[in-house]
């Protein structure tokens, strides 16, 4: 039990990055996800459309090496991550064009290393390289575990990340718990929080907040009024599913609700210029992930 809570402590850390990694073992995992439509602030001299939606794939590769009798871990990994949305083609203020259906996308390359410290800590180290849009620049995570208890995982750390839209340092705080043979909380707040109940071999179900989103460099076509990059982040909130066929290693997962919070904002030399203030809708989520 100690080793698999390490191993859950270290991905968790992972979370806060803006592609979601929940691997504790090989996996390839594709999902997609749907947000409904809501009126938005209309940028002035725009002639968007005064609704926006979002759609979004994502697909995620991850392998595991165990080195020095299970002492170290090494996950290594690929993510991409495509949104699509509705976006002003005009200038704010400047000349009115019609909105645009546009693609924003996240590939990165996921680099992680698990090093225990004697019998009840863990060392942690998250590098996640790549695409942000269209920028190149390298997030990461630093996390250090305890095991207070055979059933209980405590940590800290710090996260240098944008799943709030806006590249931040972000303090963090890990628990992972099995109160009950059914029962497992796992949260790494702020950025998320997973209670799961495990009524039988083959079927998780629980309920999820989570936050999920990226700071976007924009080519020169998706630039408006000098903006330079694109804040967007979803906060959600709903029920989860995770459903394996006969116990085997092909899952399917699903997710639906609402979100909480959003942001999206157009963005300058580090500030805003243009915020379309999305309104809260329904989301859904669903996916399939497939173990080695």
């Amino acid at each position: 039990m100690n080793f698999r809570l390490r191993i859950a402590a270290a991905v968790a850390v992972a979370s806060l990055l803006p592609c979601e990694l929940t691997a504790q073992r090989e996996r390839l995992i594709v999902r997609t996800e749907g947000f409904g439509a809501t009126p938005v602030t209309v940028p002035a001299g725009s002639a968007m459309a005064n609704e926006h939606a979002q759609q979004g794939v994502q697909l995620t590769l991850a392998h595991r090496l165990v080195r020095q009798q299970g002492s170290t871990v090494i996950m290594l990994g690929a993510q991409w991550r495509g949104v699509r949305a509705d976006l002003p083609r005009s200038g704010f203020g400047g000349s009115t064009g019609p909105s645009d259906r546009t693609t924003l996308h996240v590939a990165t390359a996921d680099l992680m290393l698990l090093r225990t410290s004697g019998a009840k800590h863990t060392l942690v180290g998250v590098l996640r390289p790549g695409l942000y849009g269209d920028g190149f620049r390298v997030e990461g995570a630093a996390f250090v575990d305890r095991i207070v208890s055979p059933r209980t995982t405590i940590g800290a750390g710090l996260s240098y990340a944008s799943s709030f839209g806006q590249l931040l340092p972000i303090p963090v705080v890990h628990v992972v718990a099995r109160p009950s043979r059914r029962i497992l909380v796992d949260a790494l707040l702020p950025a998320r929080g997973d209670v799961w109940w495990m009524p039988r071999k083959g079927l998780d179900l629980g309920l999820s907040a989570a936050l999920a989103g990226a700071q976007y460099g924009l080519t020169t076509s998706q630039r408006r009024n000098g903006a330079e990059a694109l804040w967007l982040a979803n906060a959600t909130l709903g029920p989860q599913l995770r459903w394996a066929p006969r116990g085997g290693k092909l899952q399917v997962t699903a997710e639906a609700g609402m979100t909480v919070v959003r942001r999206l904002e157009y963005v300058r030399d580090g500030r805003s210029i243009a915020d379309l203030a999305p309104g809260n809708v329904p989301y859904a989520r669903l996916g399939v992930q497939r173990l080695f």
